[in-house]
């Protein structure tokens, strides 16, 4: 209630759409910090680096990632604008929904991943690469326009606050990320498949609550920052 004291009805707003797209960017950043924890488990344990008789160093699958930005970056950028150009480019809510919808497939393909690995003991390396592919679309969907929008719909007087609000989105999202993943260091692989469920159960409503959002709330443009 103290934030919304003094401001106008389209102040309020922006910060109800900046509140939720701050828990969809915690709850992402939940998924995609996996990458540190129950997934370089699944690397090192269960998962076959030999590649034509090559031992692949888990320590490389965290080029994954950037290699992905730089391939994809482009192709996310030229779609956005085609989209704007045509007045099709989705609204933000709609956006952070795409991501999380990503995020929560990635770990569908995990679940797969999981279960063929507890028959066969190791499985290809194509599992991960895919995982991380579908983490990096999901990270290009919500990234780059999360910041600009929490300068860009913030009320003047609290452009700060949101600065510091959705850095702190990616924080939590680290400590829910070691909550979720830290049982996968201890129980191993039978522990996994329960987690990466219970992590696609809320991405998917949050993803729900978020296209929701975008048909009821609807951002002021007009707002000086």
């Amino acid at each position: 209630m103290f934030f919304l004291a003094g401001l106008s009805f389209s102040e309020r707003k922006n910060l109800v759409l900046l509140f939720f797209l701050f828990i969809g960017a915690a709850a992402f950043w939940s998924g995609f910090d996996q990458s540190g924890g129950s997934l370089t488990i699944f690397a090192r344990d269960f998962t076959d680096l030999n590649i034509a008789g090559f031992d692949f160093p888990i320590s490389w699958m965290n080029l994954a990632n950037p290699v992905f930005v730089v391939l994809f970056a482009p192709v996310f950028a030229g779609v956005w604008t085609n989209l704007a150009i045509k007045s099709l480019d989705p609204s933000l809510p709609m956006k952070f929904a795409l991501g999380l919808l990503l995020m929560c497939l990635s770990f569908v393909l995990m679940i797969y991943a999981v279960d063929a690995a507890m028959q066969y003991q190791k499985v290809g390396i194509q599992w991960l690469l895919i995982t991380y592919l579908l983490h990096t679309w999901g990270e290009l969907a919500i990234s780059p326009i999360g910041l600009s929008a929490f300068s860009r719909y913030a009320p003047k007087k609290y452009v700060g606050q949101m600065f510091g609000l959705w850095f702190t989105a990616s924080a939590i999202g680290g400590v829910l990320a070691g909550l979720l993943g830290g049982e996968a260091t201890v129980e191993g692989l039978g522990s996994m498949t329960p987690i990466f469920s219970f992590m696609i159960k809320y991405y998917l409503i949050i993803a729900v609550v978020l296209v929701v959002l975008s048909f009821v709330v609807k951002p002021a443009k007009n707002i000086e920052i």
